[in-house]
């Protein structure tokens, strides 16, 4: 007596008669690797804006998600740009507030 048999399925399976075939199997393409990734897009480290007081907010962002955000006057933020252009390695020895860039004055003509 066969296992099937036993199982109240020997009605079904004759000696062997009639078996289950399973399909045959079919040929897959290869699997193609994937892209690589594309690169970062460049990230914002800083943004400049106005709150409600009318200050100027200078907001500091990290890569962790957090930030922290200077609110200043117009005294603070001019202080602030002195100070950062005093972090400048200037070739030249021309004044910032010059207005013609360094250049000498030109010399008045007299109209006959």
């Amino acid at each position: 007596m066969s296992f099937l048999s036993f199982l109240g399925f020997g009605k079904m399976v004759e000696d062997g008669a009639k078996v289950l075939e399973f399909p045959k199997p079919k040929a897959v393409e290869p699997v193609q690797p994937p892209a690589p990734p594309k690169p970062k897009a460049p990230e914002e480290h800083y943004r400049v804006g106005f709150d409600s007081e009318g200050r100027t907010t200078l907001t500091l962002l990290t890569n962790y998600g957090s930030s922290m955000t200077l609110s200043m006057n117009r005294t603070a933020c001019e202080q602030l740009i002195r100070m950062l252009r005093a972090t400048y390695q200037d070739d030249d020895d021309t004044p910032d507030d010059d207005p013609d860039g360094g250049l000498p004055v030109p010399e008045e003509q007299k109209v006959a």
